[in-house]
């Protein structure tokens, strides 16, 4: 079967180099990626927990207090939809380049979101029954390996991941 032309493959893709400025095509890849991986991560940060009975609003509420004052679960579910779908994608775009592996350069964005992952679990910790927190450390690992996979792919696709010597 034929491969559409549409998109390059992933061996194929452009990429910047040190000297190309940030553009405005670069940052919306990333805002693309960003916000079709927090769509895909949904049902591992929040799917699965839900299923399982571990869910809890307590921390997105503590966000929306933090942000708004009484805001509640649902500013906090917007501040982290916003840092998912702009926020992290331009630290994505900025850092990218330093990030391993060298190949293939997609899996960069595993590699950030693995570190972001480590911040996520200081802040919505559960903190309930062994299984809780079993639940939660493998759901949201794999969510947010979900979520920087497709933020890599995508950015890498449309505009390439520039490789920069340090």
């Amino acid at each position: 079967m034929a491969r559409s032309t549409a998109f390059p493959s992933p061996e194929e893709a452009r990429f910047g180099d040190v000297t190309e400025p940030i553009t405005l095509r670069v940052v919306l890849a990333a805002i693309a990626g960003g916000t079709l991986g927090l769509a895909a991560m949904l049902p591992f940060v929040v799917g699965i927990p839900v299923a399982l009975g571990v869910f809890q609003l307590a921390p997105l509420a503590d966000i929306g207090t933090l942000i708004a004052g009484d805001g509640g679960p649902l500013v906090g579910a917007a501040v982290f939809a916003a840092g998912g779908a702009f926020v992290l994608p331009l630290f994505f775009v900025v850092t990218g380049s330093f990030l391993p592996p060298r190949n293939p350069r997609y899996l960069r964005g595993v590699t950030m979101s693995t570190l972001f992952w480590v911040t996520f679990l200081l802040l919505f910790w559960p903190g309930g029954s062994a299984f809780t927190n079993a639940v939660f450390v493998v759901a949201t690992l794999l969510g947010h390996w979900v979520y920087g996979l497709v933020l890599g792919v995508t950015t890498h696709y449309l505009t390439g991941i520039p490789e920069h010597d340090v």
